[in-house]
């Protein structure tokens, strides 16, 4: 295994670095994996899809994305097309049989350095919110056949919002469930982290997340110093860490996450239909804004 560091003073937003396996001279299949996602299981099934000659990657839960702008900001060859937009966290695809991506995509990066993402206060509609996502995505729908492109299946992957869900079986071999299936990839998408103080939750994920900074066996070991006070070993951690998860999860969530992992799922879906049904219910019987709003003029009318 080999790290090469990047010079973070020229590091605006990291995701913009994304394809610097470019400057790294990189061969072979090449597997690109965002810091915020946990891989579970093997990743060779994904790989397979590669070798046979696909980009392999995870169409993004917003995946109509489009902007005509794009031919313009990141110099395309032809305007680009509508397609499926892809999640670009997990990429992977042969350098022999498309020898010039990942150039192509460290190119369409430095174009937008200057460019706020929606991690700088971009607005979401931004042609350049989603920073290199975007890059890669402009670039495939004008450079690229329709394709070049094979689609992971949509259940490998988990995003945060549905952590809850998520069924503890194994801690040490990161084996969970999520409605029935195994997932291979977890995905903490969005801010805050999960391993920031807003963004700590107690569930699958952060408990992977503590074994594999933590664990005896892993293979890079991060240095106590650098681990958030969340994440950190020790009784003044943990207090703050259960102090965060009440904070974010509120006292339901953060009480029923105590359960055995099937209980606390079930309970969760009960709590939330039952929420449905007391929603549906009140607006049933409340009354419509126009009419309290006609009330007092109706009623000043009639004592005239």
């Amino acid at each position: 295994m080999e790290l090469f560091p990047l010079d973070p003073g020229k590091i605006k937003n990291p995701g913009q670095y994304k394809a610097f396996a470019h400057i790294a001279n990189a061969s072979g299949i090449a597997v690109i994996i965002d810091s915020d996602m946990i891989v579970t299981g093997s990743l060779n099934p994904l790989v397979a899809q590669a070798r046979r000659g696909g980009i392999c990657a995870f169409a993004n839960p917003i995946d109509d994305r489009w902007y005509a702008q794009w031919k313009d900001i990141f110099a395309l060859q032809h305007p680009p097309r509508r397609q499926t937009y892809i999640c670009s966290g997990f990429v992977a695809f042969s350098t022999d049989v498309w020898p010039n991506l990942l150039e192509r995509w460290w190119r369409a990066c430095e174009a937008i350095h200057s460019h706020p993402t929606y991690q700088e206060g971009s607005e979401w509609d931004s042609p350049t919110a989603q920073s290199d996502q975007d890059a890669l995505n402009a670039i495939l729908m004008s450079e690229y056949e329709v394709d070049a492109i094979s689609l992971a299946p949509v259940e490998k992957q988990v995003y945060r919002w549905d952590f809850r869900f998520l069924e503890t079986r194994d801690r040490h071999t990161l084996d969970c469930r999520f409605q029935g299936q195994a997932p291979l990839i977890l995905h903490a998408a969005l801010t805050s982290k999960p391993w920031e103080e807003r963004g700590a939750s107690n569930d699958t994920y952060f408990v992977f997340m503590r074994r594999l900074l933590l664990g005896p066996d892993v293979a890079i070991k991060v240095p106590p110093r650098m681990l958030a006070s969340v994440i950190a070993p020790g009784i003044w951690p943990w207090v703050r860490r259960q102090s965060c998860f009440l904070k974010n999860m509120g006292i339901m969530e953060f009480c029923l996450s105590y359960l055995p992992p099937a209980t606390c799922i079930r309970s969760r879906y009960v709590k939330d239909r039952l929420r449905e049904i007391y929603l549906r219910v009140r607006g049933k019987y409340a009354h419509p804004p126009s009419a309290t709003r006609l009330l007092p003029e109706i009623q000043a009318s009639d004592q005239v």
